[in-house]
């Protein structure tokens, strides 16, 4: 089971508002690609927790693998260019 904390999102820049975040969680739960896991009580808030799905894992790997083919693309093109990024060698 992968689980995602808000926070989690914190360390790579995302900032989502609730309306946002619980839109994205319907969104994906209607597609079969998150379930709803388990709630708890916590400091008198309701809060919701969502696992990933077998179906939302291999739809996370298929992306993962897109992105990582488009990052080799652009660090591909730029050192072709002679310019490095990020400390690229």
């Amino acid at each position: 089971m992968v689980r995602l904390q808000h926070r989690d999102l914190d360390v790579v820049g995302i900032t989502l508002r609730p309306g946002t975040l619980y839109g994205a969680l319907d969104r994906l739960t209607d597609d079969g690609l998150v379930a709803h896991d388990h709630e708890e009580v916590v400091d008198g808030r309701l809060r919701r927790y969502y696992r990933l799905t077998d179906q939302g894992l291999d739809v996370l790997g298929a992306e993962t693998e897109r992105m990582r083919r488009n990052v080799k693309a652009a660090t591909d093109r730029l050192r072709a260019s002679g310019r490095v990024a990020g400390g690229l060698a």
